[in-house]
């Protein structure tokens, strides 16, 4: 690097580099540090990554930094095809609970055909079987169905089987109706995200609009709590409806009402909806309803 010049007293003397750029070269090591860190990392370093995965799905129910970190174990060079597999369908499993059946679906398809002698493939299969055997409408809307406390048959609350009674109790009291469901996200989650939702089969509805309304309120303590409903029209590989009401979350202690119209196509398969909610508020479900409007 050329040096720079200084003029004093009308002689020119040449200086030495500024400080910032004498700092260049161990401000370029440390850019290339992270870099050079993921370089290093092999299939040795695939279980320890997978762990770190699980833990931030399940333990801080950080979806998206676990699907990052599934992601990253795929990528390493040499990982065992059981860490391959376990990895692939917790994928999977991320993608289904953020309501994204088509990349779920595929994501289990591969456990299934590509790692089917591995211990994650029975679950994959058994996944897939149960989306193939969908059931023909949506059930128990009323949540006339169902114990106190207890997460409400229908319904498939997006949680650790140990959880959903919690994360989705079914209540008698403070709702608008007779019956209403409290959805919650896991507690002490750095972003909080709860859900509730069911699936059934399109055929009886293709080609036809349907409509989706529910009344929601949100009990919340931060500004930021909300809760959303949303309708899903599913393929086998991609979406022709979704609407999440991202743009019309509720946050009100009162209730509202929130309603979804969308078009069913005529080769849809699946019909998906469910509640949602964002911070560390909960969100009280009652009277939905699903009906063709034409």
């Amino acid at each position: 690097m050329a040096s720079l010049v200084r003029v004093e007293d009308g002689a020119p003397r040449r200086t030495g580099s500024p400080p910032v750029l004498r700092r260049l070269p161990a401000l370029v090591c440390l850019a290339l540090a992270p870099l050079a860190t993921a370089a290093s990392q092999t299939g040795a370093d695939a279980p320890r990554q997978l762990e770190s995965a699980i833990h931030r799905e399940f333990v801080l129910g950080d979806l998206k930094g676990a699907m990052e970190g599934y992601r990253a174990v795929l990528a390493l060079e040499g990982a065992g095809r059981e860490i391959i597999a376990r990895a692939l369908f917790q994928i999977g499993q991320c993608e289904e609970k953020l309501g994204n059946r088509p990349a779920a679906e595929e994501a289990y398809r591969r456990v299934s055909e590509e790692y089917g002698d591995q211990d994650p493939a029975a679950a994959a299969r058994a996944k897939l079987a149960e989306w193939k055997e969908a059931v023909p409408g949506p059930r128990n809307l009323k949540f006339e169905e169902g114990a106190t406390g207890k997460a409400p048959p229908g319904w498939n609350a997006l949680a650790l089987d140990k959880d959903k009674d919690f994360l989705a109790p079914l209540q008698r009291r403070g709702c608008r109706g007779d019956s209403c469901v409290l959805v919650q996200a896991p507690p002490n989650a750095p972003s909080p995200y709860g859900a509730m939702m069911q699936s059934f089969d399109a055929t009886a509805y293709r080609g036809k609009t349907v409509r989706l309304r529910a009344w929601m309120r949100i009990e919340g303590t931060l500004p930021d709590d909300h809760g959303q409903m949303w309708l899903s029209v599913s393929h086998a590989n991609r979406r022709s409806f979704f609407d999440n009401m991202d743009d019309r979350p509720v946050h009100s202690a009162q209730w509202t009402h929130c309603e979804i119209t969308g078009e069913v196509a005529r080769d849809a398969q699946f019909i998906e909806f469910g509640f949602m909610t964002f911070g560390k508020g909960r969100v009280w479900v009652d009277g939905v309803s699903f009906e063709v409007v034409k």
